[in-house]
């Protein structure tokens, strides 16, 4: 465990050596398998389709992003970084003004938070322990997300977003969800899992409206189904 910290915080050989060793550990032949899938398929799709680099980039990312998540993975920080970036450029080009400050102002800098947070929060597998939050705390965040969606909302139809309730959705239940994913709450998985039907919508309309990324929409897809698989994995592992 202690290996597995202090590699993060150093460039020697041997320490990076050791980081990759664990963060490649651990997997099932069925993990991986799904992961090449879920890969190839919108990889696959994407160039069928004609979709731009930037948009295969960030879909490609950000499938390993939550695969590795998943895992409980520092290493899903790093593909996260490139994700957020290269997300925000394609939510710019579709005019979805929330999820590209979104991506750009929060999860860009909550992606090197998060990889200090996890990786002092290591077991013998060198994936992250496991949490959940109580019944409270549940409460206090369904409450501020619903009041944070309703006047992100407003601010965003001044703006004159497009889709102003579906981007504030996303955007303030991302916030809230990355937060969870901080802190290793198995209730992000659920917020998760809205957030990304939300998404499916938010590109499928900007798809058909011509300025959409059908790789970032095959994400989603994607996204959804693994936050569903993710929080069924998560729950299984607190009780045990």
């Amino acid at each position: 465990m202690s290996s597995s910290r202090t590699a993060l915080g150093t460039i020697s050989p041997s320490r990076a050596v050791s980081f990759i060793r664990l963060e490649l550990s651990g997997w099932t032949a069925l993990e991986v398998s799904w992961m090449v899938f879920c890969v190839a398929a919108v990889l696959g799709i994407s160039l069928w389709l004609k979709d731009s680099a930037i948009g295969i980039i960030a879909a490609i990312t950000g499938i390993m992003y939550t695969l590795i998540a998943g895992k409980g993975k520092c290493s899903c920080y790093l593909f996260g970084i490139v994700n957020t970036i290269g997300y925000g450029l394609v939510s710019y080009h579709a005019k979805l003004l929330g999820e590209t400050m979104l991506n750009w102002g929060y999860y860009l800098p909550m992606m090197f938070i998060g990889l200090i947070f996890w990786s002092k929060r290591l077991d013998e597998k060198a994936e992250i322990v496991k949490t959940a939050l109580t019944w409270t705390g549940r409460a206090i965040t369904v409450v501020l997300s619903i009041l944070g969606i309703a006047l992100y909302a407003i601010v965003l139809a001044k703006l004159k977003d497009p889709q102003p309730i579906l981007d504030s959705t996303t955007t303030i239940l991302s916030i809230t969800a990355m937060v969870l994913t901080v802190k290793r709450c198995i209730e992000q998985w659920l917020l998760w899992t809205i957030v990304n039907a939300t998404s499916i919508i938010l590109w499928l309309n900007a798809y058909l409206d011509g300025y959409g990324s059908i790789a970032t929409l095959l994400y989603w897809c994607v996204a959804l189904a693994n936050g569903i698989i993710f929080f069924i994995k998560w729950r299984k592992e607190i009780r045990q």
